[in-house]
């Protein structure tokens, strides 16, 4: 029987949508990315002075709930791997960070710019040596002693997990989304343009987005989670002398128990200016916690934007400069001051005696992984403001950025340029407990912006205007 001519047309177009269609479906497939899980225990084994804040007199009484450095191992080869830990604790010094990115490429071949490690900033974890300025006194030496044995185990067992990792690394399929939580508050209060005090500011500017990584095996069973939230890791106040995880350590416990076999992961966004409410009680970190367990539940159920390939990661250092180092007398003049401030200027002054310079500066590394042309993160150091994450969302599309602070140094806290000029604790009177000299001038929220577009691919880049 003869076709007509419109029939084989119908059917060449059939056809032609059948291929189109299924092109789609194999372009939007999940392709598998050989991704390894490790984790290890970082609890201090005896008393050690604990972080983050100075009216502690005495060294930790106890263990409330155990630290962790966890590890997430990520690429095909050794050419692509890269490495993101996250340690349950006040920070991580930059030193430190460098050390084990070296000892990693020496030992796997890894880049040292594909290596970052995010902490929870607890305030309930032992001091790591950048916060001692905070106690305003002259630690004994026994204490001391205690804290630099603490660090010193600490980068063997950060490098330990991070090669537990990358040996650990089978077929995985990635995916991301993101959800909401609601617990953490602006704590700047403002009048006039000008920092008055901490307090509760519900119309303060905060990043509520609770971004996900979802790591599930060849067979589909969850492997892990990787969270991030922008919010202080204080809900437990400085009464509190035992190690706690504070509602980082919540989130995790909690995700783990409802998803036995899972590693969960959770990091810090910009909340150098949030703290979470309410607080101040044990059982707002269980509340907090199960605020995050619960999204992160709601988002496994939804279908996650899939990461078919290893992240491309860049990292850059730039060097941020103080607003005003103080002169000889001006160092003279501030040890009158009481607390962080007056004992930073003795410390200076007997700096400047040694022959040591007061830098001018401070060296500050951005890292960025990208993952494909519409998803990337970036990593901050230091205490991060709210102003940064909510800049880049509003400049690079929220849906297509991921930005994570507290990450590879925390050497202080990392002011915008708003912040700068209403002033305050993170401004000024936390630079002298982080060992600085001055606050700084107000060109770092450009200098930092600045460098994560050059760490960024032009690909990205371009793709921004079309979202």
């Amino acid at each position: 029987m003869k076709r007509s001519f419109t029939g084989r047309r119908h059917i060449m177009m059939t056809g032609l949508i059948f291929f189109l269609t299924a092109g789609a479906i194999f372009a939007k497939a999940r392709q598998p990315v050989n991704t390894g899980i490790a984790v290890t225990d970082i609890t201090p084994t005896g008393p050690i002075l604990l972080a983050g804040y100075g009216e502690r007199k005495t060294e930790s009484t106890g263990v409330l709930q155990p630290l962790y450095a966890k590890a997430i191992a990520f690429g095909n080869s050794a050419r692509e791997l890269s490495v993101l830990v996250t340690v349950d604790l006040i920070g991580i010094q930059w030193y430190m960070t460098k050390q084990v990115a070296e000892s990693l490429a020496a030992k796997t071949g890894m880049q040292t710019d594909r290596f970052v490690i995010c902490a929870s900033h607890t305030h309930s974890g032992p001091e790591i040596g950048n916060l001692i300025n905070h106690f305003s006194r002259q630690l004994p030496p026994e204490e001391i002693g205690r804290i630099d044995q603490y660090l010193e185990e600490l980068a063997k067992k950060i490098e330990q997990v991070a090669l537990e990792a990358i040996n650990n690394r089978t077929p995985s399929y990635l995916s991301w989304g993101q959800g909401t939580a609601t617990f953490a508050m602006n704590r700047r209060e403002i009048k006039n343009g000008k920092w008055t005090g901490f307090g509760v500011v519900p119309d303060g500017p905060v990043d509520h987005a609770l971004p996900v990584m979802k790591v599930e095996d060849a067979n589909g069973q969850l492997k892990a989670v990787f969270v991030s939230y922008a919010c202080h890791g204080t809900t437990l106040g400085g009464d509190i002398n035992e190690v706690h995880g504070d509602w980082i350590g919540e989130a995790q416990r909690i995700i783990q128990e409802r998803h036995p076999g899972a590693t969960a992961m959770v990091a810090l966004g910009c909340g150098a200016d949030a703290n979470p409410e309410p607080r101040l009680k044990i059982e707002y970190t269980t509340a907090h916690g199960k605020q995050v367990a619960d999204e992160v539940d709601r988002l496994l159920q939804t279908t996650l934007e899939p990461l078919n390939t290893a992240p491309a990661g860049k990292m850059k250092l730039v060097e941020l400069p103080y607003h005003q180092v103080p002169d000889i007398a001006g160092f003279v003049k501030q040890t009158k001051e009481t607390g962080s401030k007056g004992y930073f200027a003795r410390l200076a002054l007997d700096r400047i005696a040694r022959g040591e310079p007061i830098p001018r500066s401070l060296t500050y590394p951005v890292a960025v992984w990208a993952w494909t042309q519409d998803f990337a993160m970036v990593f901050l150091a230091g205490e991060v403001v709210v102003d940064y994450s909510l800049r880049l969302k509003a400049e690079l599309g929220r849906n297509r950025i991921w930005v994570n602070g507290y990450a590879n140094d925390v050497p202080c806290y990392i002011a915008s340029k708003r912040v700068i000029q209403e002033g305050g604790y993170e401004v000024d009177y936390s630079m002298y407990s982080y060992n600085r000299p001055s606050r700084f001038s107000e060109e770092v929220e450009d200098i930092i912006i600045n460098a994560v577009y050059e760490l960024l691919p032009s690909k990205y880049l371009n793709r921004k205007n079309k979202k």
